[in-house]
């Protein structure tokens, strides 16, 4: 019989099946912001100092970047030597739509519902994005332990108080309803 996946995994997903109904039946404990703290102080790059680097060259200049932006803004082009026919098309689409998150996915859809012929450009695969680590930027507050000003207070958090707080004030007051035709 075939099995997707290696039997060691197998295991696990039969555990995992045989205690859903348990868990879905509980509701997590919400974290305090202590906890959020600490949690994205041990696990998120964007907290670890040494995951950054100073940008040396271009408007940019002496801000921080993540490691991996900054060695490829410092880097030489690996087109340089490189002789590319402009006049040439490989692709020709109505839209092309740059990023597979949450929003470049979602574009692409409507487009193509619109009627465009429709390609997308990501760096990984459709949906490895930031989409993913969003702090409740896709979210709504629909269950009973939330409500619109608790969203707005985590998604202001979660930009590091740098949101504007008047299209943040609409947007979650909106968002349950936007989610719900969407």
């Amino acid at each position: 019989m075939y099995a997707p996946y290696p039997e060691n995994m197998m295991e696990s997903i039969k555990k995992v099946e045989a205690t859903r109904a348990q868990r879905m039946a509980t509701e997590p404990r919400r974290l305090t912001a202590e906890e959020k703290d600490a949690l994205l102080e041990k696990f998120h790059p964007d907290y670890n100092p040494d995951a950054f680097a100073e940008i040396k060259v271009g408007p940019n200049k002496g801000q921080k970047a993540p490691l991996e932006l900054a060695e490829m803004l410092h880097s030489t082009s690996r087109l340089i030597n490189e002789k590319i026919d402009l006049t040439k098309i490989d692709y020709d689409v109505d839209v092309l739509v740059i990023g597979g998150g949450g929003a470049g996915s979602s574009c692409a859809i409507e487009a193509h519902n619109a009627g465009a012929d429709v390609m997308i450009v990501t760096k990984l695969r459709i949906g490895d994005a930031n989409t993913m680590m969003a702090e409740g930027g896709i979210q709504a507050a629909d269950k009973e332990n939330d409500s619109p000003v608790q969203h707005y207070l985590d998604c202001f958090g979660g930009g590091m108080i740098l949101l504007y707080s008047i299209i943040w004030t609409a947007l979650a007051a909106d968002i349950l309803q936007q989610n719900r035709n969407w």
